[in-house]
């Protein structure tokens, strides 16, 4: 890891990609759309455990029309945690809302971290309540029979039952409630994710397993949510080891499953725990939070929980989902040019126009590398575009070029975000660039498959320390990095040449 860069201060100055109430970290999100209001109200744990009013990881929320701009709900707690230390909902956990006649129903995870004990017998289990509006607090309702994992039939009783969603099948008119659990199956411990019905939201069913992971054993399949478009059902979970999100497909919602076509990730390790809503137009989008790092410094320990970051999500022509830059965000942040300075060039280096900054690259196999580094963008917030193609092969060690974020020298001393189109993916790496090989684990990477001589569009929006890349409207890659702002940024290629056009940098 690099350390030539002390940690700095990190800035709670952010639009894009908010934090939570009083600035506290975003957890787990939980979108509605509203189509009277025409917002995306978004109710996320904060990031709270046992403060002055005791609460652990209470519901908050935020409310947007556009992506760029966001606001607290004025009710401000939503759902509290419950006040006796054997309380099922001693803390919260994530949850759905999902709106019946007139109200609207939360159901959510109830957690007691005093598991186990004397009179805590459960740690999870799933609750209900209630409002008569999205900006009025959740009542619990009382009369509601907690469910638990089932009794005797090879699941963990007591532990690791959470995350419930419920959505609505009309043509089956039947309420079905998803929730991540783990069961013993076959002899094997797996994650899983179990399926409830009911007809009115209060008196469920157990139906079965929804999945088990096929032939991937996950530990945990966090925040499962099912959705549809056109005609097919998506069943999106977030793997609780790699926190990379996953997504499966079928023509039932209650399936079987299958993986996509192509790659069945859009989106490295820095968007957990998300899930989608739509609009009234049926355009979707992806809400999950990118995490913060111990000491607001890029070596330190992962933590929990951190800004909101959201994407637009659609299906491709062959129902494989994609990921885009939201439009609203994307023309608010184009709104104007920011000046851009070439700082200094290296290795083999031809600049194509004048008038543009746009260049072919060039560099041997033997860890040097052509680069142009760049001025630093002195900007809370802005967006670097530019269009990047390649010749050639596509060996496992050729064609290495990409983008050079937090430069503090033109050598070892940045991050860069690279494409490695022999392995069929885009990375993020953060360790110093001569100990590289092949076999370097990347700190995050997407698949992306590039084919040599086509043009590939790349966006990437910064926001104080949260770097989010989006690749040709299809694929994403978000990153918290501290080391960026402030810092020389830059272009490069090695093992071979890379073409970079249309560089240009636009901000509010």
């Amino acid at each position: 890891m690099l350390n030539s860069t002390p940690p700095r201060t990190e800035s709670l100055d952010y639009l894009f990609y908010p934090l939570g109430d009083d600035r506290q970290a975003v957890g787990d999100v939980m979108p509605y759309y509203d189509a009277a209001s025409g917002a995306f109200y978004i109710y996320y744990l904060k990031d709270v455990w046992n403060d002055a009013a005791h609460q652990r990881h209470p519901w908050y929320g935020l409310k947007t029309t556009d992506f760029h701009t966001y606001a607290r709900l004025s009710a401000g707690q939503m759902l509290g945690c419950g006040n006796q230390a054997n309380d099922q909902d001693y803390a919260l956990g994530t949850g759905s809302v999902i709106k019946r006649g007139s109200t609207y129903h939360a159901f959510y995870t109830g957690h007691n971290p005093n598991y186990p004990s004397a009179r805590v017998s459960r740690r999870e289990g799933i609750l209900r309540a209630a409002s008569p509006a999205l900006n009025r607090p959740f009542a619990k309702q009382a009369g509601f029979a907690t469910i638990y994992a089932p009794a005797g039939q090879g699941f963990d009783d007591h532990d690791n039952f959470r995350d419930p969603f419920v959505f609505y099948d009309a043509g089956a008119a039947t309420y079905y409630l998803i929730v991540a659990a783990r069961k013993n199956v076959n002899g094997a411990w797996r994650g899983v994710i179990v399926k409830y019905a009911s007809s009115d939201l209060l008196q469920w069913t157990y139906r079965g397993l929804l999945y088990d992971g096929g032939p991937t054993n996950f530990f945990m399949m966090e925040t499962p949510e099912i959705f549809k478009i056109g005609k097919t059902y998506y069943l999106l979970f977030s793997d609780i080891h790699s926190k990379n999100l996953y997504y499966r497909k079928s023509a039932s919602p209650t399936g079987p499953w299958s993986s996509p076509a192509g790659a069945d990730r859009f989106e490295g390790s820095g968007v957990y725990a998300a899930k989608t809503a739509a609009n009234a137009r049926g355009e979707r989008y992806l809400f999950g939070w990118t995490n913060r790092f111990e000491g607001d410094a890029d070596g330190g320990a992962w933590k929990w929980g951190g800004n909101l970051v959201v994407h637009r999500i659609y299906q491709k022509k062959n129902q494989d989902l994609a990921v885009a830059i939201p439009r609203t965000l994307k023309n608010y942040v184009e709104a104007r040019s920011e000046p851009l300075e070439k700082k200094s060039q290296q290795g083999s280096v031809t600049r194509l126009a004048f008038n543009a900054h746009s260049y072919t690259l060039g560099g041997p196999a033997d860890k040097r590398m052509g680069r142009v580094l760049f001025h630093p963008i002195h900007q809370t917030r802005y967006k670097l575009h530019a269009a990047v193609s390649y010749n050639g092969g596509a060996g496992a060690a050729a064609r290495e070029f990409g983008f050079l974020l937090g430069a503090s020298d033109g050598h070892e001393d940045f991050y860069r975000f690279r494409f490695a189109p022999g392995q069929g993916r885009f990375r993020l790496e953060k360790e110093e660039r001569s100990p590289q090989t092949a076999t370097t684990p990347a700190a995050t990477d997407v698949p992306f498959p590039m084919k040599s001589g086509a043009e590939y569009t790349v966006d990437i929006v910064v926001e104080n320390s949260l770097v989010v890349v989006y690749l040709n409207d299809v694929a994403a890659l978000t990153a918290r990095l501290y080391k960026v702002p402030g810092a020389s940024w830059g272009i490069f290629a090695q093992n071979g040449t890379a073409t970079f056009t249309k560089i240009v940098v636009t901000r509010p």
